[in-house]
């Protein structure tokens, strides 16, 4: 057994943000380790120094950790990510390292699906901009169109995608279609149909949501202005991935010139969001009538984050033991 990963004595573990739940707290602090919360807004320089002497880290905030930052923590022994898209949040170390890294995978899938379908709702029925009229002394009955009838388009169909389209497939009779980078045979007996193209999903479906993961340096933007041409002036984008797949100024182009009928993004692309006037992306200015963002809370159900702290937990106490974390994070 390493030094760092010796039985517990009073070890440190630092958690970031406020939802970890007192329960899994407490499993930690009766198995012998000194567990303290933090806020989860701090930059890296933060983090570091709330980290300095700890033995464990949850990240369950909304910092963004870069690979030098293990450098400066020779203490630092295991580090669990309260999710399972950890690449958006941390990066490993360029080579082999004395941490053990973790993560929570898939524990959050029913709750993200489940934000998705509020989105989903919210944006083809203008719940959010119509309760905003209302406030403001306006009073509207247009019609609006509806997931009835409608044509879905998933992009990304792992765990997230995949419950989505089941919700929404059983809920409102929504034809669906959907888009994955890699062939998904298991869902050929499914009342789904596949699309060649991210393109072409954009152009079959009248409201199309986002799934696929993140990928820093690797798909920043791959939705831009072909797809949200493609979408038409009758189509939404609900976006449940990270906000950098779309890009930015297509998307201001697009909801300001009637390309689309309207997005949604759960979360930005700086966290926290900047005040409207501050906005280099010109973005929030156009809420709630053209976009809806939420503050990246899709995952944010008691269920699912009860879940996700649970299996913290168990991955923190493995590395204690000296064991493999068993939702161990592999270096590709």
């Amino acid at each position: 057994m390493t030094e760092r990963s010796a039985a517990p004595g009073g070890r440190r573990i630092i958690v970031t943000g406020g939802t970890f739940p007192e329960p899994c707290l407490r499993a930690l602090r009766e198995a012998g380790y000194d567990v303290r919360t933090v806020g989860g807004d701090l930059d890296e320089d933060g983090v570091v120094q709330a980290l300095d002497g700890a033995w464990g880290y949850v990240l369950g905030g909304s910092e963004r950790m870069t690979a030098k930052a293990w450098d400066r923590l020779p203490d630092l022994a295991a580090v669990c990510f309260m999710g399972t898209n950890y690449s958006s949040f941390l990066e490993l170390p360029a080579g082999p390292s004395p941490i053990g890294f973790s993560c929570t995978p898939h524990a959050n899938a029913v709750a993200v699906a489940e934000f998705a379908v509020a989105h989903l709702l919210d944006l083809v029925r203008s719940v959010s901009r119509t309760a905003g009229e209302v406030a403001d002394g306006r009073w509207s009955e247009r019609a609006t169109p509806s997931l009835v009838g409608a044509r879905l388009g998933i992009a990304g169909m792992g765990h997230i995608g995949r419950e989505v389209a089941r919700m929404v497939h059983a809920a409102f009779g929504t034809e669906i279609v959907y888009w994955n980078r890699t062939r998904r045979p298991e869902l050929a007996a499914l009342p789904y149909r596949s699309v060649p193209s991210l393109v072409d999903l954009f152009e079959t479906a009248d409201v199309v949501s986002v799934h696929f993961a993140h990928e820093p340096g690797e798909n920043d933007g791959v939705i831009g202005v072909e797809h949200l041409r493609a979408l038409g002036p009758g189509g939404y984008l609900a976006n449940l991935s990270r906000a950098n797949v779309v890009d930015p100024d297509a998307l201001r182009t697009a909801l300001t010139e009637g390309w689309i009928a309207g997005a949604s993004v759960d979360g930005y692309y700086t966290e926290p969001a900047p005040a409207p006037a501050d906005d280099p992306y010109g973005l929030l200015r156009l809420v709630p009538d053209r976009l809806l963002v939420t503050p990246h809370s899709a995952y944010h159900s008691v269920q699912a984050v009860r879940s996700m702290a649970d299996m913290a937990v168990e991955n923190l106490l493995a590395v204690g033991r000296g064991e493999p974390a068993p939702h161990a994070i592999v270096a590709s």
